[in-house]
């Protein structure tokens, strides 16, 4: 009988231990990662967006966070909330005696207990935890989408701010070319006598000024490149091929009211604060289960004081007295305010965000406008006839210093106010929660 209650008892903290077991190996850790593209030429729009999004450190941290997240998943799936406990004493009794007091006996057993325990959640605690846990899952989600979205907004205004400079740069840079001409023919008119000598320091003057718009040009130039080159995580000292030309349109409403409403249902900032909303008020709630005590179960096997084998099991829980909640129960409330506040605080900035886009987006649209290519491809062909006139002596070099610095800053401003005009129909649509599709970008031969 002693071994039979003694084989028995070995065989159930076998089979405690054998079941925690297996549960830790049905849990497999699969971390979420993501391999980095190998950024190179040659270029198009999507590979710029991807290797942006790929390779901008704060996609790669709400990446990481992800898995974080996930852990914290399998901690809430854990069926227990702690390890089994195991306890065991050992103790030797003897006693002294003697039977009608002629014969000495001695009486001795040995004592000893085995016992394993295990807390069980009650009252739903698993089933709160875990749904903690999907939240948190799923709003991670939606920050690493977050992320992305903006950084390919922002990977596109940079592109096409770099094109644009580009453009800027070849354009000044013909200007000043002009400007040099112009100032060669001016020193020979005054060499001839023909004009007075103030002409030379006139057209000189204009040459600078014309070389310092074409180097600030050069290097808002060179900054766009290195920002783009940053962005991408390519080498800053190597050479950019890629020169397309591009043109973007937008279809949005025009209403602002209207605008700031699709806004509000659509930018993902606001979904992920409605999330932490959402968590907080569970977080609250699992605060308040935390009151309920978790009971802890048990088995043992012992030989007891009268050198019997005994097998039992108890249960226990623990008195909620000093330790009462009330200090987590005023930090989850706390917590939950502070979300439903910050929720709007991110509504509020998001309707600021629309109402600057609105404005940058009208804006530049109809200053852009004002442009029409007739005027655009006249000026530029007077820029060209300034030379032939002040050669011909059909104008005065002070004349055709003036006219070129009109015309000069018409093309200057037509080429800003293009670049202003399609960053600006970035930002909008980024503002609005939109999605990428809602740009069209075409490629022009």
């Amino acid at each position: 009988m002693y071994f039979t209650q003694r084989y028995f008892a070995h065989r159930i903290m076998r089979a405690i231990y054998s079941f925690l077991f297996c549960l830790l190996l049905s849990f497999p850790s699969k971390l979420i990662s993501e391999e980095r593209v190998n950024c190179k030429p040659p270029w198009n729009l999507e590979r710029v967006s991807s290797c942006a999004i790929n390779q901008h450190p704060s996609y790669q941290i709400e990446l990481v966070r992800l898995n974080e997240m996930l852990g914290r998943k399998k901690i809430a799936e854990y069926y227990f909330p702690n390890n089994p406990n195991i306890s065991t004493y050992l103790s030797n009794r003897n006693q002294q005696g003697s039977q009608l007091g002629f014969f000495p006996e001695t009486n001795h057993a040995t004592n000893f207990q085995i016992m394993v325990s295990q807390e069980i959640f009650v009252a739903g605690k698993r089933e709160k935890s875990i749904q903690i846990a999907d939240e948190e899952f799923q709003t991670q989600v939606l920050r690493l989408n977050t992320i992305s979205r903006n950084i390919y907004f922002l990977s596109m205004a940079s592109l096409f701010r770099y094109l644009n400079l580009q453009n800027e740069v070849y354009v000044t840079s013909d200007l000043y070319n002009l400007s040099k001409n112009l100032t060669k023919l001016s020193k020979a008119r005054v060499r001839e006598g023909i004009t007075p000598g103030i002409d030379e320091s006139l057209s000189e003057s204009e040459e600078l000024r014309m070389a310092k718009i074409w180097k600030q040009s050069v290097r808002r130039m060179e900054q766009a490149k290195g920002e783009l080159q940053l962005l991408l995580n390519v080498a800053t000292d190597e050479e950019w091929q890629w020169k397309p030309k591009f043109q973007l349109v937008i279809s949005v409403p025009q209403d602002k009211e209207n605008l700031i409403s699709i806004a509000i249902q659509n930018r993902p900032e606001l979904k992920v604060v409605e999330k932490e909303i959402k968590i907080a008020v569970l977080r609250s709630q699992e605060v308040r289960l935390q009151k309920i005590p978790n009971p802890s179960l048990g088995a043992f096997v012992q030989n007891d004081g009268f050198n019997e084998r005994v097998i039992g099991g108890q249960i226990s829980f623990p008195l909620t007295l000093w330790r009462n909640y009330e200090g987590e129960t005023m930090i989850s409330k706390a917590k939950e305010d502070q979300s439903i506040e910050f929720r709007a605080l991110t509504e509020r900035s998001v309707k600021q965000d629309v109402i600057n886009a609105i404005s940058n987006y009208l804006n530049s649209k109809e200053e852009f406008e004002m442009y029409d290519e007739v005027m655009l491809n006249r000026s530029l062909s007077d820029l060209n006839h300034i030379t032939e006139a002040l050669q011909s002596g059909k104008i005065k070099v002070l004349d055709a210093i003036n006219n070129q610095r009109i015309l000069v800053q018409t093309r200057i401003n037509y080429l800003q106010t293009k670049t202003e005009y399609e960053l600006a129909q970035i930002e909008l649509i980024r503002a609005l929660g939109l999605p990428n599709e809602k740009i069209i970008i075409t490629e022009l031969p």
